[in-house]
Protein backbone atom coordinates (compact mmCIF):
# COMPACT_ATOMS: atom_id res chain seq x y z
CA UNK A 1 0.00 0.00 0.00
CA UNK A 2 1.31 3.47 -1.20
CA UNK A 3 0.20 6.94 -1.11
CA UNK A 4 -1.02 6.46 -5.02
CA UNK A 5 -4.01 3.63 -3.77
CA UNK A 6 -4.48 5.74 -0.45
CA UNK A 7 -5.27 8.85 -2.87
CA UNK A 8 -7.81 7.17 -4.91
CA UNK A 9 -9.27 5.66 -2.28
CA UNK A 10 -9.95 8.85 -1.11
CA UNK A 11 -11.26 10.56 -3.69
CA UNK A 12 -13.11 7.66 -5.80
CA UNK A 13 -11.62 7.59 -8.48
CA UNK A 14 -9.92 4.86 -10.72
CA UNK A 15 -5.68 3.78 -11.79
CA UNK A 16 -7.15 5.51 -14.93
CA UNK A 17 -8.24 8.84 -13.74
CA UNK A 18 -5.00 9.10 -11.36
CA UNK A 19 -2.51 8.18 -14.59
CA UNK A 20 -4.45 11.01 -16.29
CA UNK A 21 -3.60 13.46 -13.22
CA UNK A 22 -0.09 12.67 -13.01
CA UNK A 23 0.62 12.42 -16.78
CA UNK A 24 1.77 8.36 -16.69
CA UNK A 25 0.45 5.21 -18.02
CA UNK A 26 -2.67 3.30 -16.44
CA UNK A 27 -0.39 0.65 -16.84
CA UNK A 28 2.71 2.25 -14.85
CA UNK A 29 0.09 3.31 -11.84
CA UNK A 30 -0.93 -0.20 -11.63
CA UNK A 31 2.66 -1.54 -11.61
CA UNK A 32 3.35 1.39 -9.01
CA UNK A 33 0.81 0.66 -6.45
CA UNK A 34 1.78 -3.23 -7.07
CA UNK A 35 5.16 -2.54 -5.88
CA UNK A 36 6.45 -3.65 -9.08
CA UNK A 37 7.55 -0.19 -10.23
CA UNK A 38 9.41 2.86 -8.33
CA UNK A 39 7.36 5.80 -8.65
CA UNK A 40 9.05 8.62 -10.46
CA UNK A 41 6.76 10.86 -10.70
CA UNK A 42 5.80 14.22 -8.93
CA UNK A 43 3.65 13.39 -6.03
CA UNK A 44 3.08 16.79 -5.36
CA UNK A 45 0.26 16.76 -7.61
CA UNK A 46 -1.63 14.86 -5.66
CA UNK A 47 -1.33 17.64 -2.85
CA UNK A 48 1.54 15.31 -0.70
CA UNK A 49 5.37 15.91 -0.42
CA UNK A 50 7.69 13.14 -2.19
CA UNK A 51 8.81 12.21 1.43
CA UNK A 52 4.91 10.74 1.43
CA UNK A 53 4.93 8.06 -0.77
CA UNK A 54 5.23 5.65 2.13
CA UNK A 55 2.19 4.82 4.14
CA UNK A 56 2.77 4.46 8.18
CA UNK A 57 1.80 1.69 9.47
CA UNK A 58 -2.12 0.81 10.53
CA UNK A 59 -3.46 -2.30 12.55
CA UNK A 60 -6.75 -3.72 10.99
CA UNK A 61 -9.39 -1.06 10.98
CA UNK A 62 -12.58 -2.42 13.20
CA UNK A 63 -15.43 -0.95 11.50
CA UNK A 64 -19.13 -0.14 13.13
CA UNK A 65 -21.19 -0.27 10.06
CA UNK A 66 -24.37 -1.92 7.94
CA UNK A 67 -23.81 -4.91 5.82
CA UNK A 68 -24.76 -3.03 2.95
CA UNK A 69 -21.55 -0.59 3.37
CA UNK A 70 -19.61 -0.72 0.43
CA UNK A 71 -16.20 -1.59 -0.34
CA UNK A 72 -15.51 1.81 -1.30
CA UNK A 73 -16.39 3.59 1.24
CA UNK A 74 -14.82 0.92 3.79
CA UNK A 75 -11.80 1.37 1.99
CA UNK A 76 -11.84 5.86 1.87
CA UNK A 77 -12.85 5.48 5.98
CA UNK A 78 -9.50 3.88 6.33
CA UNK A 79 -7.48 5.73 4.39
CA UNK A 80 -8.42 8.98 5.97
CA UNK A 81 -8.20 6.84 9.36
CA UNK A 82 -4.95 6.45 8.13
CA UNK A 83 -4.27 10.20 7.35
CA UNK A 84 -5.46 11.04 10.34
CA UNK A 85 -2.94 9.30 12.89
CA UNK A 86 -0.11 10.23 10.21
CA UNK A 87 -0.90 13.85 10.81
CA UNK A 88 -1.87 13.83 14.53
CA UNK A 89 1.13 12.15 15.39
CA UNK A 90 3.09 15.28 14.01
CA UNK A 91 1.37 17.84 15.19
CA UNK A 92 0.78 16.08 18.77
CA UNK A 93 5.01 16.09 18.73
CA UNK A 94 5.56 19.60 17.77
CA UNK A 95 3.02 21.06 20.40
CA UNK A 96 3.18 22.05 23.60
CA UNK A 97 0.98 20.63 26.39
CA UNK A 98 -0.41 18.28 23.48
CA UNK A 99 -2.32 14.94 25.40
CA UNK A 100 -0.37 11.91 25.66
CA UNK A 101 -1.82 8.83 25.45
CA UNK A 102 -2.75 7.33 28.48
CA UNK A 103 -4.54 3.86 27.09
CA UNK A 104 -3.49 1.09 26.80
CA UNK A 105 -3.61 -2.69 25.06
CA UNK A 106 -5.71 -4.87 27.53
CA UNK A 107 -6.00 -8.89 27.56
CA UNK A 108 -8.90 -9.94 25.80
CA UNK A 109 -12.01 -11.25 27.77
CA UNK A 110 -11.46 -14.98 27.71
CA UNK A 111 -15.41 -14.52 28.93
CA UNK A 112 -17.59 -12.36 28.46
CA UNK A 113 -19.05 -11.36 32.06
CA UNK A 114 -15.10 -10.26 32.22
CA UNK A 115 -15.82 -6.75 30.01
CA UNK A 116 -17.62 -5.36 33.29
CA UNK A 117 -13.98 -5.15 35.00
CA UNK A 118 -12.12 -4.27 32.06
CA UNK A 119 -14.79 -1.59 31.30
CA UNK A 120 -14.23 0.07 35.15
CA UNK A 121 -10.13 -0.49 34.13
CA UNK A 122 -10.47 1.76 31.44
CA UNK A 123 -12.43 3.94 33.33
CA UNK A 124 -9.14 4.22 35.58
CA UNK A 125 -7.38 4.49 32.12
CA UNK A 126 -9.77 7.56 31.19
CA UNK A 127 -9.06 9.46 34.34
CA UNK A 128 -12.58 9.38 35.51
CA UNK A 129 -13.80 7.86 38.41
CA UNK A 130 -15.28 4.21 39.03
CA UNK A 131 -18.93 5.84 39.62
CA UNK A 132 -20.78 8.31 38.21
CA UNK A 133 -21.80 8.98 34.48
CA UNK A 134 -19.49 10.33 32.54
CA UNK A 135 -20.80 13.28 31.20
CA UNK A 136 -18.33 14.62 28.23
CA UNK A 137 -17.25 11.33 26.85
CA UNK A 138 -15.40 12.95 23.32
CA UNK A 139 -13.51 15.15 26.27
CA UNK A 140 -12.55 12.45 28.08
CA UNK A 141 -11.52 10.30 25.32
CA UNK A 142 -9.34 13.28 24.00
CA UNK A 143 -7.49 13.80 26.85
CA UNK A 144 -6.13 10.00 26.80
CA UNK A 145 -4.38 11.22 23.51
CA UNK A 146 -7.02 9.53 21.35
CA UNK A 147 -7.26 11.02 18.02
CA UNK A 148 -11.13 11.59 16.97
CA UNK A 149 -12.23 12.43 13.35
CA UNK A 150 -15.55 12.80 11.30
CA UNK A 151 -16.61 10.04 9.24
CA UNK A 152 -18.43 12.13 6.61
CA UNK A 153 -20.54 11.29 3.48
CA UNK A 154 -19.87 7.27 4.31
CA UNK A 155 -23.10 5.94 4.24
CA UNK A 156 -23.15 2.66 6.46
CA UNK A 157 -20.29 3.58 8.73
CA UNK A 158 -20.99 4.92 12.03
CA UNK A 159 -17.46 4.15 13.54
CA UNK A 160 -14.30 2.92 13.01
CA UNK A 161 -10.61 2.55 14.84
CA UNK A 162 -7.14 1.51 14.41
CA UNK A 163 -3.53 2.38 15.62
CA UNK A 164 -1.97 4.34 13.01
CA UNK A 165 2.26 4.25 14.46
CA UNK A 166 0.96 3.97 18.13
CA UNK A 167 -1.97 6.51 17.94
CA UNK A 168 -5.93 5.23 18.58
CA UNK A 169 -7.64 6.96 15.98
CA UNK A 170 -11.36 6.91 15.89
CA UNK A 171 -13.82 7.82 13.48
CA UNK A 172 -17.30 8.79 13.77
CA UNK A 173 -20.22 9.57 11.99
CA UNK A 174 -21.19 13.05 12.65
CA UNK A 175 -24.68 12.95 11.62
CA UNK A 176 -25.31 10.40 14.13
CA UNK A 177 -27.67 11.17 17.47
CA UNK A 178 -26.20 12.18 20.68
CA UNK A 179 -26.80 9.34 22.16
CA UNK A 180 -25.94 6.81 19.21
CA UNK A 181 -22.63 8.73 18.91
CA UNK A 182 -21.46 8.54 22.63
CA UNK A 183 -22.11 4.93 22.20
CA UNK A 184 -20.24 4.43 18.98
CA UNK A 185 -16.86 6.19 20.50
CA UNK A 186 -17.44 3.66 23.81
CA UNK A 187 -17.73 0.69 21.47
CA UNK A 188 -14.67 1.71 19.46
CA UNK A 189 -12.63 1.83 21.95
CA UNK A 190 -13.73 -1.54 22.79
CA UNK A 191 -12.05 -2.54 19.46
CA UNK A 192 -8.82 -0.46 19.89
CA UNK A 193 -7.84 -1.83 23.49
CA UNK A 194 -9.52 -5.67 23.59
CA UNK A 195 -9.31 -6.61 19.65
CA UNK A 196 -6.42 -7.17 17.66
CA UNK A 197 -8.79 -8.27 14.45
CA UNK A 198 -12.38 -8.65 13.55
CA UNK A 199 -13.94 -12.03 15.71
CA UNK A 200 -17.39 -13.84 15.20
CA UNK A 201 -17.82 -12.16 19.07
CA UNK A 202 -15.58 -8.90 18.61
CA UNK A 203 -19.04 -6.92 17.87
CA UNK A 204 -20.91 -8.34 20.84
CA UNK A 205 -17.98 -7.84 23.26
CA UNK A 206 -18.11 -4.43 22.05
CA UNK A 207 -21.29 -3.80 23.05
CA UNK A 208 -21.26 -4.69 26.56
CA UNK A 209 -18.26 -3.27 26.81
CA UNK A 210 -19.70 0.11 25.90
CA UNK A 211 -22.54 -0.11 28.11
CA UNK A 212 -20.28 -1.15 30.98
CA UNK A 213 -18.44 1.87 30.59
CA UNK A 214 -21.15 4.64 30.26
CA UNK A 215 -22.92 2.78 32.91
CA UNK A 216 -21.04 0.49 35.24
CA UNK A 217 -23.01 -2.74 36.63
CA UNK A 218 -23.16 -1.68 40.41
CA UNK A 219 -24.60 1.70 39.19
CA UNK A 220 -27.31 0.13 36.69
CA UNK A 221 -28.42 -2.54 38.93
CA UNK A 222 -28.84 0.10 41.61
CA UNK A 223 -30.66 2.56 38.85
CA UNK A 224 -32.90 0.03 37.41
CA UNK A 225 -35.98 -0.77 38.43
CA UNK A 226 -36.99 -4.43 38.57
CA UNK A 227 -39.44 -3.44 36.10
CA UNK A 228 -38.56 -1.05 34.12
CA UNK A 229 -40.99 1.04 32.46
CA UNK A 230 -40.17 3.40 29.78
CA UNK A 231 -40.84 6.44 31.86
CA UNK A 232 -37.97 5.25 33.97
CA UNK A 233 -35.88 4.42 30.88
CA UNK A 234 -36.38 7.76 30.13
CA UNK A 235 -35.21 9.31 32.93
CA UNK A 236 -31.87 7.15 33.39
CA UNK A 237 -31.24 8.05 29.34
CA UNK A 238 -30.89 11.92 30.42
CA UNK A 239 -28.54 11.10 33.29
CA UNK A 240 -26.37 8.73 31.89
CA UNK A 241 -25.99 9.38 28.34
CA UNK A 242 -27.71 6.29 27.11
CA UNK A 243 -30.07 5.29 24.12
CA UNK A 244 -33.70 3.55 25.32
CA UNK A 245 -32.22 0.61 23.25
CA UNK A 246 -28.92 0.51 24.74
CA UNK A 247 -30.63 0.38 28.33
CA UNK A 248 -33.39 -2.36 27.28
CA UNK A 249 -30.38 -4.56 25.90
CA UNK A 250 -28.08 -3.93 29.14
CA UNK A 251 -30.94 -4.70 31.18
CA UNK A 252 -31.56 -7.68 29.20
CA UNK A 253 -28.03 -8.98 29.46
CA UNK A 254 -27.28 -8.58 32.92
CA UNK A 255 -30.45 -10.34 34.09
CA UNK A 256 -32.52 -6.95 35.08
CA UNK A 257 -35.25 -8.36 32.79
CA UNK A 258 -36.72 -11.33 31.21
CA UNK A 259 -37.46 -12.44 28.20
CA UNK A 260 -40.90 -11.70 28.31
CA UNK A 261 -40.27 -8.30 29.55
CA UNK A 262 -37.03 -7.39 27.11
CA UNK A 263 -39.54 -8.69 23.84
CA UNK A 264 -42.46 -6.76 25.18
CA UNK A 265 -40.03 -3.39 25.41
CA UNK A 266 -38.96 -4.01 22.37
CA UNK A 267 -42.55 -4.32 20.37
CA UNK A 268 -43.51 -0.53 21.78
CA UNK A 269 -40.32 0.74 21.41
CA UNK A 270 -40.90 -0.52 17.54
CA UNK A 271 -44.75 0.93 17.75
CA UNK A 272 -43.46 4.47 18.70
CA UNK A 273 -41.10 4.43 16.31
CA UNK A 274 -38.82 4.97 18.64
CA UNK A 275 -35.59 3.05 16.57
CA UNK A 276 -34.56 6.26 14.49
CA UNK A 277 -36.15 9.12 16.87
CA UNK A 278 -36.11 8.20 20.44
CA UNK A 279 -37.28 10.89 23.23
CA UNK A 280 -34.70 12.47 24.99
CA UNK A 281 -32.46 12.98 22.15
CA UNK A 282 -29.42 15.78 22.25
CA UNK A 283 -27.14 16.37 20.47
CA UNK A 284 -23.54 14.70 19.69
CA UNK A 285 -20.11 16.40 21.28
CA UNK A 286 -18.15 16.57 18.40
CA UNK A 287 -14.11 16.33 18.88
CA UNK A 288 -12.21 19.23 19.33
CA UNK A 289 -8.12 17.73 19.48
CA UNK A 290 -7.22 17.85 15.61
CA UNK A 291 -8.65 21.14 14.75
CA UNK A 292 -6.84 22.44 18.31
CA UNK A 293 -3.47 21.41 17.23
CA UNK A 294 -3.67 22.06 13.76
CA UNK A 295 -4.85 25.65 14.71
CA UNK A 296 -1.85 25.56 17.21
CA UNK A 297 0.59 25.02 14.21
CA UNK A 298 -0.69 27.95 12.30
CA UNK A 299 -4.35 26.86 10.49
CA UNK A 300 -4.83 24.60 7.69
CA UNK A 301 -3.00 26.29 5.17
CA UNK A 302 0.61 26.43 7.26
CA UNK A 303 0.01 22.73 8.31
CA UNK A 304 -0.82 21.06 4.42
CA UNK A 305 2.32 23.37 3.50
CA UNK A 306 4.66 22.39 6.52
CA UNK A 307 3.54 18.51 6.33
CA UNK A 308 3.18 17.66 2.78
CA UNK A 309 -0.37 16.75 2.98
CA UNK A 310 -3.20 17.39 0.38
CA UNK A 311 -5.29 20.71 1.70
CA UNK A 312 -8.06 18.91 1.23
CA UNK A 313 -7.98 15.33 2.74
CA UNK A 314 -6.29 17.55 5.79
CA UNK A 315 -9.79 19.80 5.75
CA UNK A 316 -11.90 16.96 5.56
CA UNK A 317 -10.54 15.42 9.10
CA UNK A 318 -10.78 18.50 10.93
CA UNK A 319 -14.41 19.43 9.59
CA UNK A 320 -17.70 18.02 11.82
CA UNK A 321 -19.83 19.49 9.08
CA UNK A 322 -22.44 16.58 7.35
CA UNK A 323 -21.19 17.64 4.11
CA UNK A 324 -18.67 16.24 2.26
CA UNK A 325 -15.32 18.91 1.52
CA UNK A 326 -15.81 19.77 -1.98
Amino acid sequence: MNRLRAYRAIEGINQGQLAEILGISTQMVSAVEGGRRTFSGDLTVLGYAPERFVLPEMSPPLHRHKASTSVAAKGRAQELLRLAGEVFLELRDRTERAPRMTLEKLPPPSQIDEIEELAVEVRYLLQHEESGPIRNLTTTIERAGVCLIPMTALRGIDGLSAWVNGVPVIGVSPSIPGDRFRFTLAHEIAHLLLHIRSTENSEHEANRFAGALLMPQSEFELAMPPYPQMRDLIALKSTWGMAISALVSRAYELDRIDDQRYRALQIQMSKCKWRKNEPGAFPPVYGQLLPQLVEANGGTENVARDLGVNRRHLTELTSWSHLRVA
